[in-house]
């Protein structure tokens, strides 16, 4: 049993992850742990130290989850949790950091009290039969957590115009999108071009705030399309049958944006050309596009893209002393000596490489506990420079 299940830490057998009330009053429980056994008894422990009568609170999903490709569970990795508890007034904290350390999915169970389950579901009542407002579509810069510097350089963002953004510093542009872009705006389940019908909602692709009357209000669209891995038959109309068709991805996109990864020129000139005229053919029959879509071009081969008119360009360099600091202390939590960046080549000076150092730092930590943090971040630093050291 753990005996300070209340103290944020490191963690490797389960984290306990709660929504609170401004008051401090905790309303909303998820519990990861490496098996039901344990999840369990995590669980009951929490609400007694908390004080929490069990029957006050009811468990409203449970079972193993996916979490191959992660490497932590803390409040920064469950973005989209955090999200659907604020619009309820509640924030989410967690008694510290789960590594994973390989494993490919891991048991949760998630519990709310009686009082937010009728809330969820007095809202959820509310919006049948109600009209959908939507809220306007902005990017809120002050919320991430980067350097001002690199802020500074992305707030052209905010006028929601297509941009090129020359990424040589690695910065997870969908990423930082995604948790800064806020509002609601409204989208048909389908439209209709001649006699076909047109899918435009997406259950993997938009995050759905309320539905009513084959209208989806959704959390504005930010919509990634990787030139390595993708198809270029994502942005053709895929049918599913005589009558029904998939939309395009650009489609998918509007009232929001379309990231580009490294996309083929012909692709961007297709789109431009497409956003330019404002219609589109299926079949022989014409349709109008009523909503727009903002296009980011995120590469580090601008010079490919010199035939295309964008209205903004953001230059992103490599990762300066400082700014590679900042960053690295707050994934860490460690204070460190800027001699010791001072040897890191300029093409390891981005958000990749600090990933890669944060992770590197993470399995050592875990495989040494006992040996002093900024020495072992000086052994990862060894290992991932390697001869360019």
């Amino acid at each position: 049993m753990e005996t300070d299940l209340l103290t944020p830490k490191e963690r490797y057998n389960g984290v306990v992850l709660i929504g609170v009330r401004k008051n401090e009053i905790v309303e909303f429980i998820k519990v990861y742990a490496e098996n039901k056994d344990l999840a369990k008894e995590l669980l009951e422990q929490f609400l007694y130290e908390k004080g929490i009568h069990p029957a006050d609170f009811v468990v409203v999903d449970q079972g193993y989850e996916s979490v191959e490709g992660k490497e932590i569970i803390s409040t920064r990795t469950e973005s989209e949790l955090s999200a659907f508890l604020a619009r309820f007034g509640l924030r989410l904290l967690s008694n510290g950091v789960l590594y994973l350390q390989g494993k490919r999915e891991i048991y949760q169970i998630t519990s709310v009290s009686q009082d937010l389950l009728e809330e969820i579901k007095a809202r959820t009542e509310k919006t049948v039969g109600m009209e959908l407002k939507e809220e306007p579509l902005r990017v809120d810069l002050d919320e991430i957590n980067l350097p001002e510097s690199i802020k500074e350089k992305l707030k052209p963002l905010e006028l929601m115009e297509d941009a090129l953004i020359i990424n040589y510093a690695e910065l997870p542009i969908s990423k930082i999108l995604k948790s800064v872009t806020k509002g609601a705006v409204k989208i048909p389940e389908s439209i209709k071009i001649g006699n076909f019908t047109v899918k435009i909602f997406d259950e993997d692709l938009h995050e759905v705030i309320a539905k009513n009357k084959g209208e989806i209000l959704i959390k504005p669209p930010v919509i990634v399309w990787d030139g390595y891995i993708d198809s270029m038959e994502d942005f053709e109309f895929q049918p599913l049958n005589d009558s029904i068709y998939n939309a395009p991805l650009f489609l998918k996109a509007c009232k929001g944006f379309l990231i580009l990864q490294e996309p083929p020129l012909e692709l961007l000139e297709k789109l431009s050309r497409i956003k330019e005229k404002g219609f589109l053919k299926l079949k022989g029959k014409v349709a109008k596009i009523k909503e727009r879509f903002t296009i980011i071009v995120d590469t580090k081969n601008p010079t490919k893209y010199d035939g295309i008119m964008l209205p903004i360009k953001i230059k992103l360099p490599s990762l300066e002393n400082k700014e590679m600091k900042e960053i690295l202390e707050k994934e860490i939590g460690l204070e460190i000596p800027l001699e010791i960046l001072e040897e890191i080549p300029t093409k390891y000076r981005t958000f990749k490489g600090i990933i890669t150092l944060v992770k590197l730092f993470n399995r050592l930590q875990s495989k040494r506990p006992e040996k002093e943090p900024i020495e072992l971040l000086k052994e990862a630093l060894s290992l991932f420079l390697g001869e360019d050291k």
